[in-house]
């Protein structure tokens, strides 16, 4: 018996090892599921970031971001069973609703669950931009009794003779100027890779010098998900 029992047990103990292995070089979202309760823990306690944007030279305020649904793109190539998949994978994602064409993406509604606070949103959203299979997050906003969604484009217009400069600006932003939309004006698109969402790049460009106004496309929606009832939203961009 003893010759067949430790050769026995020698295996089992180094597949046990083996096992312990893999799991040890498994992405560490995936194995947590980066549930409500550890988001909780990771965003920590502070102040949540106020928004504004300018609209014809005004300042606009946006207020935190909204807590119940989020905007996202997925990587080219992806079936939709593996786009659910990847944000299934999370515990703060309850389920997509809906879907909105930009002019250079399809931006997914993803809804959360019930409880998050805006701190909590945000440290979402910077988790879900590490996954390979996102390609951009960003938030809605309450605006009355709708939704103000950024999208992954900007609009912007330029002073006579300062395109090389958008192009200047939008490359170190790491930003694409992807067509003129009439006379001065362009259409810019970020991605999770450039230094902000679209509203951090209007709020960036409308400083700087040969930019005359600069704004994010929004999403608008007359829809906002309540816990009961699960809602789609149709959006349109502005």
């Amino acid at each position: 018996m003893r010759k067949i029992a430790i050769p026995f047990f020698t295996f089992l103990m180094v597949a046990l090892v083996l096992s312990s292995c893999r799991n040890d070089g498994a992405t560490p979202i995936r194995n947590i599921k980066a549930g409500p309760t550890l988001l909780r823990a990771q965003a920590g306690n502070g102040s949540c970031i106020n928004h504004t944007y300018f609209y014809n030279n005004e300042q606009k305020n946006l207020g935190s971001v909204f807590t119940k649904q989020i905007l996202v793109s997925f990587a080219a190539g992806l079936s939709a069973a593996e786009e659910a998949e990847a944000v299934a994978a999370y515990g703060f994602v309850k389920g997509e609703n809906g879907q909105i064409s930009s002019n250079s993406a399809l931006l997914h509604n993803i809804e959360l669950v019930d409880g998050l606070n805006c701190k909590q949103v945000e440290k979402a959203m910077e988790l879900l931009a590490q996954d390979p299979a996102i390609t951009y997050v960003a938030p809605y906003f309450m605006n009355g009794d709708g939704l103000l969604g950024i999208s992954n484009e900007a609009i912007v217009t330029v002073q006579e003779g300062s395109s090389d400069v958008l192009a200047s600006l939008a490359a170190d932003y790491q930003a694409e100027v992807l067509m003129p939309l009439s006379g001065q004006t362009y259409l810019l698109r970020v991605d999770k890779n450039s230094s902000g969402n679209a509203l951090e790049l209007a709020n960036y460009l409308k400083s700087k010098d040969g930019i005359a106004h600069a704004e994010p496309d929004f999403i608008v929606s007359a829809e906002v998900p309540v816990a009961s009832k699960k809602r789609g939203a149709n959006g349109a961009s502005r």
